[in-house]
């Protein structure tokens, strides 16, 4: 007899695509609705569950469309934030089967230059989501602690991005996660969210794949890992203005 684990992975793997995306969908809203009952004693209504099928589905369908253009997205390239702005891009590792994440992230100046760098773990991470707020948060974080006034946040998380920066309720289970993001981001003079495709993310996400390997917290001030700093030179150069 086969446990839950093993019939989901039996299940995705032998459905067609478009029945992946109702399974994952479904399985999203049972969890949501699980979290609120569990942490809130909140029984959904049937319109918060619709609500909440649109908006995952939205998200679910946009990114699988981008995955249909690759040549489109390997078009994607970092740019530098305007003059006076700094441009921090975070990005995760996650391993599911350790519940363990580790936050990547990059700050760099408007010529393109590292200001700032470091990746951060965590242990008990079961959602993507979360750990992808999570390393928007400490990157903010370290942002201010440099003392930093006007930053623009790159994740290739649009869910996450999306999240932060609509004025309505938020009903995801990265929700107060979100909420210190946009609390921290006051405490800029000026704070923007963007969503970057993954293949304009490319160095801090070698920066965080850096930081699965590593045994603890590392963070440098006007330096970045090695691997990282080559991706991060490429990028400089193909943004530089012709």
């Amino acid at each position: 007899m086969i446990n839950f684990n093993e019939w989901l992975s039996w299940l995705l793997e032998n459905s067609d695509k478009n029945r992946k995306g109702v399974i994952v969908v479904t399985i999203w809203v049972i969890w949501f609705s699980r979290n609120k009952f569990i942490h809130e004693r909140k029984v959904q209504s049937l319109e918060e569950i619709v609500t909440f099928i649109r908006s995952f589905g939205l998200e679910y369908r946009s990114n699988a469309k981008n995955l249909k253009h690759p040549q489109l997205r390997s078009m994607v390239k970092w740019s530098p934030p305007p003059q006076g702005w700094l441009k921090i891009n975070v990005d995760v590792g996650l391993s599911i089967a350790k519940k363990r994440a580790v936050s990547g992230f990059i700050i760099r100046n408007d010529e393109g230059f590292i200001m700032g760098s470091g990746f951060q773990g965590h242990n008990l991470v079961h959602s993507v989501a979360i750990a992808e707020a999570l390393a928007v948060l400490h990157g903010l974080q370290f942002a201010l602690d440099l003392g930093f006034s006007n930053v623009i946040l790159e994740s290739d998380s649009r869910l996450v991005v999306n999240n932060i920066q609509k004025s309505s309720e938020d009903y995801s289970e990265s929700r107060p996660f979100t909420w210190d993001a946009k609390n921290l981001a006051r405490k800029f003079q000026c704070c923007r969210f963007q969503f970057i495709a993954r293949e304009g993310n490319r160095a801090v996400h070698v920066m965080a794949v850096e930081g699965m390997r590593a045994e603890g917290d590392l963070f440098w001030v006007e330096d970045v890992p090695l691997k990282a700093l080559e991706v991060a030179d490429s990028d400089r150069r193909s943004g530089r203005p012709p």
